[in-house]
């Protein structure tokens, strides 16, 4: 790995200051925002040349986590709290600067061989951590962080999928930290992944299954519900989809797999969080100018597809999903209601479907 100065000099302070795990942090923050400063001392100019900075500082840091045997996952965080503030000083610091810092900690990381998707989670959530300071909302960073998640991982070849599991999770843990709306971040941070996915050619289907079940699984440590993680996610998903040019259809199916996936893995409410999932891609579906009779039949056909793999009745978990449909369809007047029952009630794919009958528009049934 060829080092700068700002390289070589957060490498010299790090490596004969860091002793342990609990200093780490402090450490690599200190020692990333005096290199940060020191680079643009007396110009107060707009920040130029960043990533090239940025990407030297964040090497550097890496580089002494690597030689002192410390978790990398702690330094890549503080160094990037570091850089962050110390731009900030200097500067004014814009939601671009920050991808940049991400998309630098990712490449660093892989430099050294370090766990990519480790290093992303932590970079995501120090990012996140810094908002306040910088006077950035956190939900509005969300989206901006996860497109240099995305390009980090692009640029080393790492798998994007896993990547954006773990980025949701790092956005979720930071915005709870600094006291924002986790529920706004996590549907912000699954647009921008979808967003970034298809810029750089990624496998879309597999980051929106993967964002989806990093977000709901992140509610584990926050005070957050699993169903509402699922409906912010949904919704964020078919946004993102639409702004690319997806199959609408095809998002359902696979916004539904990784709420499944993701719930089961916390223990939560399963049947809920399929419910307001699908009420989220019939939100966003209606607000984007969707096919919500399409997105409805795909989100109830992979909830039985889904039902085989956990301890859920596929006949509970499609009735769930159309419930959900319907549900969210009374927002949007009665022709909405009608076009998502007819497509949602009676049998789907030999599973019997049972739609709530206030939700119908015929009463008596």
């Amino acid at each position: 790995m060829t080092l700068g100065n700002l390289g070589r000099n957060i490498l010299d302070a790090l490596t004969g200051t860091i002793s342990g795990a609990g200093d780490v942090a402090e450490s690599a923050i200190d020692a990333a925002r005096r290199s940060t400063v020191g680079a643009f001392e007396g110009t107060k100019d707009t920040v130029t040349g960043f990533q090239d900075l940025v990407g030297d500082v964040m090497k550097g840091a890496i580089q002494a986590t690597n030689e002192v045997g410390t978790e990398l996952g702690s330094t890549a965080k503080g160094a990037v709290i570091g850089v962050i503030r110390g731009a900030g000083e200097v500067s004014v610091v814009t939601v671009g600067v920050c991808s940049d810092t991400v998309r630098a900690a990712i490449k660093g990381t892989s430099e050294v061989g370090g766990d990519v998707g480790t290093v992303a989670r932590s970079a995501v959530e120090g990012t996140m951590e810094t908002t306040k300071s910088i006077g950035l909302r956190a939900e509005d960073m969300a989206f901006s962080v996860t497109h240099g998640a995305i390009q980090g991982a692009r640029d080393v070849g790492a798998d994007l999928g896993s990547t954006a599991r773990d980025t949701i999770k790092g956005t979720v843990l930071g915005t709870q930290e600094v006291g924002g709306s986790a529920v706004q971040a996590i549907e912000e941070g699954t647009r921008g992944l979808i967003q970034s996915t298809a810029a750089v050619g990624g496998d879309v289907a597999s980051v929106t299954r993967n964002t989806v079940e990093g977000a709901i699984e992140a509610t584990g440590g926050i005070a957050v519900r699993v169903q509402d993680a699922a409906f912010s996610a949904a919704r964020g998903a078919i946004h993102g989809s639409r702004e690319v040019g997806g199959d609408l259809g095809a998002t359902a199916r696979d916004t539904m797999s990784g709420t499944i996936i993701g719930t089961q893995q916390v223990g939560g409410n399963l049947l809920a969080a399929i419910e307001d999932s699908t009420r989220g891609l019939i939100k966003g579906t209606a607000e984007v100018g969707g096919d919500v009779a399409s997105v409805a039949r795909n989100a109830v056909e992979a909830a039985i597809e889904s039902a085989g793999s956990v301890s859920v009745r596929a006949e509970d978990a499609a009735s769930a999903a159309a419930n959900g449909a319907v549900s969210a369809a009374g927002a949007f007047g009665q022709n909405t209601v009608n076009s998502v029952t007819n497509v949602v009630s009676g049998t789907i794919s030999g599973v019997r479907v049972v739609v709530r009958s206030p939700f119908r528009s015929d009463p008596q049934n």
